[in-house]
C-alpha cells in the first residue's frame, strides 16, 4: 500500500514537473512573439511611400503656335497644333512639329537636324543646342537662312517663359551658325515677318 502510495506520489511530482516545463516554455514563446511581431510595421511603413510615388506625370495636352516659311520664302505662316505630352519637353515638342511642315509651307529644320538639349533662363532666354547637320545640311541664300533662324525663334517666343532665343552648335555659341544672321546673342522675334492670314 506505502509502495503503491509512494508510486503514485512519484508520478504525480513528475507529471507536474512536465506541467511545469510545459507552461514555462509556453510563457516564453508568447514573451518572443510579440518582440518579434512589433517590428514587422517599422520595417513595411518606408515600402510603401515609394510603392506609391508616381514615376511619370500624367500626359496632357498643349497647344502650339509654330511658324513655318512660305512657299516663296518671304515670310512666317503661323499654324496652330495640339500635342500630348509626357513631360514639360515642349521645345522638343515643338522642334518635331517643326519638321513637318502643313501644306504650301516650306520645313525651316535643314535635313538630319536634332536639338541635343534646351533650357530656358530665369529671364527668359532659351538656350538651344542643335546637332551639326543643322549648318552642315543648310543649302539655301540669306532668304531661306532669315526663315530657318526666325521659323525657331519666332515659335519658340510663343511661350510665355521665353523672350529670346541664343543658339549652339555642338555646344558652341558662332558669329553666324549659318553664315549672315549673327547668332552670337540671344535673338528676339522678327514679327514684321509673320504673314497675316
Amino acid at each position: 500500500m506505502f509502495r503503491r502510495s509512494f508510486n503514485t506520489l512519484v508520478f504525480t511530482l513528475v507529471a507536474l514537473l512536465f506541467a511545469g516545463l510545459f507552461l514555462t516554455g509556453c510563457t516564453k514563446t508568447q514573451a518572443v512573439t510579440p518582440s518579434n511581431n512589433t517590428p514587422a510595421p517599422e520595417s513595411t511603413a518606408p515600402t510603401q511611400p515609394a510603392a506609391t510615388t508616381p514615376t511619370q506625370p500624367a500626359p496632357h495636352s498643349v497647344k502650339l503656335t509654330l511658324y513655318f516659311p512660305n512657299s516663296d520664302a518671304t515670310g512666317l505662316v503661323a499654324t496652330d497644333r495640339t500635342v500630348t505630352l509626357n513631360d514639360d519637353e515642349v521645345i522638343k515638342a515643338m522642334f518635331n512639329e517643326l519638321a513637318t511642315p502643313p501644306s504650301g509651307s516650306e520645313k525651316p529644320l535643314p535635313q538630319g537636324t536634332n536639338l541635343l538639349s534646351a533650357s530656358v533662363s530665369s529671364d527668359g532666354v532659351a538656350t538651344i543646342n542643335l546637332s551639326k547637320e543643322f549648318q552642315k545640311n543648310f543649302s539655301g541664300g540669306s532668304a531661306s537662312e532669315q526663315m530657318t533662324i526666325y521659323s525657331i525663334v519666332n515659335t519658340l517666343t510663343t511661350l510665355s517663359n521665353v523672350h529670346s532665343v541664343q543658339f549652339l552648335l555642338e555646344g558652341k555659341k558662332l558669329d553666324g551658325i549659318l553664315g549672315n544672321l549673327a547668332t552670337d546673342t540671344p535673338l528676339k522675334p522678327n514679327e514684321s515677318l509673320n504673314v497675316k492670314n
